[in-house]
């Protein structure tokens, strides 16, 4: 699987870049940037094994492409989806479709006389 990379991401390739040494350091490892923010199984692999790092500087730069990558984890709650938006919802206006064509109508000559005194 392969992620893609926005523009507005790149504290991700910044953090990543940092992530370097201290993995080179700890673990041995060699990490590889372009593949770290192209190759989703690798990322996951790198992350797991820096945030059981004894640096704390590596597990936050962990912590924050995990986020960046994966999304927030205990986090925020997901949006509500369109049930629960239903109930807690005021309820609109109800208008029949006779008062629906009145409001059109009364709009669309607004519309015209609008465009009518803009010719000249």
């Amino acid at each position: 699987m392969q992620l893609t990379m926005n523009p507005p991401d790149s504290d991700l390739m910044t953090y990543a870049v940092r992530m370097v040494i201290p993995m080179k350091r700890e673990f041995g490892r060699t990490l590889n940037v372009h593949q770290f923010l192209h190759d989703l199984p690798y990322a996951t692999e790198v992350i797991e094994e820096a945030l059981k790092s004894n640096d704390e500087r590596l597990r936050s730069y962990a912590a924050y492409a995990q986020t960046k990558i994966f999304g927030p984890r205990g986090g925020d709650p997901p949006p509500p989806n369109a049930a629960t938006m239903a109930e807690t919802a005021p309820a609109a206006p109800a208008v029949s479709a006779a008062g629906e064509k009145e409001i059109s109508e009364d709009l669309r000559a607004k519309a015209i006389a609008r465009y009518k005194s803009g010719l000249r």
